[in-house]
C-alpha cells in the first residue's frame, strides 16, 4: 500500500530527493510527512512547486463525484474570474468567504452577502468565515451538521486557507489526526488529502487553484490591510514598489485593500509616470476597482484614472462594502 504525506498529499518515495514526496529510506515506514513538509513545518523553510494536477482534471474529478463542495476564497480575491471557477463546479456547493474578521467594522454582513449573490448571480449558499478562535471554523461545522453533510471537498485558490480550515475543524472535534501542512507559499497541498474529522465527517483537501489572469501570484504577503488616502488632482499612487501606477485627474478619496505591505505603496506627484496608456472611468461614487492579484480599491467620488495596468487585469463594480459613510 502506498503511503502518502499527510502534509501535502504526495506519495512518499525514497528514490529521488529532487522529486515530491521524498523521505529517507530509513524513515519511510514511520514518517507521516515528506522531507519538504517536515522542513516547512519545523524549520519554516519555503518551497514553491508547480501544481502537479491540472485544474481541469481536479474539476472533472469532483464533478464526477457525489460529494458536497466547500469553495473557499478570501474577500480580497472575489472577482469574475474566481466566481467563474466556482460556477464550474456542478455539484451542491457552498461559497465560503474567508478572513471576514479583517473587513471594515461598519460593513453590514447581510448586505454584503446579498451584494455578492446579486452582483455575481450566485444561487448557491454563501457563508462568511472569520474570527480569532479557530478562525471562525465553528460556523462551518454547524453548517455541515445542519445540512447532514458527511463528506465534502475543500476547494479554493492557492493559499486561501483550505488546510487551516480542516485543521481547525479537527481541533474543534478534538480529533487526533495529524495536521495538514500550512504555509503562505502557493501549492503547499499538491494532491488530495482525505481527513476523518469525526465519525460523522470526512473532509478532502485539494490542490489550490491559480488564476492565470492575475498580475501577482506571490501569496507570501502579510494579512489583508486597509489603506485610506485622500487624493489630489494629478496625484499618482504607485503599487508593488512602483511597478504599477494609477494617476487621478481629480480629487477623490480611495481605500485600498491588499496584502502588500505599506512600504510597497507610494502616493506622490510623478512628473512622468511611465506608460500610462489605459484609462479607467469611475462614473459612480463608491466604485470598486479590482486589480486581480493585488486587491481592490474603493473610489469614493467620480474620477478618471490613467494607468499602466492592462485592462484585462481590471474589473470595475459597485463597492461590495457599500457606502461606509451612509
Amino acid at each position: 500500500m502506498n503511503k502518502i504525506c499527510y502534509g501535502c498529499g504526495a506519495k512518499l518515495q525514497c528514490t529521488d530527493e529532487l522529486k515530491i514526496g521524498y523521505i529517507p529510506e530509513k524513515k519511510i515506514n514511520d514518517s507521516k510527512y515528506c522531507m519538504r513538509c517536515f522542513r516547512m513545518t519545523h524549520y519554516g523553510e519555503n518551497y514553491s512547486i508547480d501544481t502537479p494536477k491540472d485544474q481541469k482534471e481536479i474539476i472533472r474529478k469532483i464533478n464526477n463525484d457525489s460529494k458536497f463542495v466547500i469553495f473557499l476564497v478570501d474577500f480580497l480575491n472575489i472577482s469574475e474570474s474566481v466566481i467563474k471557477l466556482f460556477k464550474s463546479i456542478k455539484k451542491k456547493k457552498l461559497l465560503l468567504i474567508n478572513k471576514c474578521e479583517l473587513m471594515p467594522k461598519s460593513v453590514n454582513k447581510e448586505r454584503f452577502v446579498s451584494f455578492i449573490a446579486n452582483h455575481y448571480s450566485i444561487i448557491d449558499p454563501i457563508r462568511l468565515k472569520g474570527g480569532t478562535k479557530f478562525h471562525g471554523a465553528k460556523s462551518v461545522y454547524n453548517f455541515l451538521t445542519e445540512n447532514n453533510i458527511k463528506e465534502a471537498y475543500i476547494l479554493g485558490l492557492s493559499n486561501s486557507g483550505k488546510s487551516t480550515l480542516i485543521n481547525d475543524l479537527a481541533r474543534i472535534n478534538d480529533s487526533n489526526v495529524t495536521s495538514i501542512t500550512v504555509s503562505k507559499r502557493a501549492n503547499t497541498t499538491i494532491d488530495f488529502i482525505r481527513t476523518k474529522i469525526s465519525n460523522d465527517l470526512v473532509l478532502i483537501d485539494s490542490p489550490g487553484f491559480i488564476i492565470d489572469d492575475s498580475l501577482n501570484n506571490d501569496v507570501t504577503g502579510k494579512n489583508i490591510k486597509e489603506y485610506s488616502m485622500n487624493i489630489k488632482e494629478c496625484e499618482t499612487v504607485g503599487l508593488l514598489d512602483n511597478k504599477y501606477f494609477l494617476k487621478f485627474d481629480g480629487k477623490t478619496q480611495m481605500v485600498l485593500y491588499t496584502n502588500s505591505s505599506a512600504e510597497r505603496i507610494v502616493k506622490k506627484y510623478y512628473r512622468a509616470a511611465p506608460n500610462l496608456v489605459y484609462t479607467i472611468n469611475v462614473t459612480k461614487p463608491n466604485t470598486d476597482i479590482v486589480i486581480r492579484g493585488i486587491g481592490f480599491i474603493t473610489i469614493k467620488k467620480c474620477v478618471n484614472i490613467t494607468t499602466n495596468i492592462d485592462l484585462k487585469y481590471i474589473e470595475v463594480r459597485d463597492s461590495m462594502f457599500g457606502d461606509k459613510d451612509e
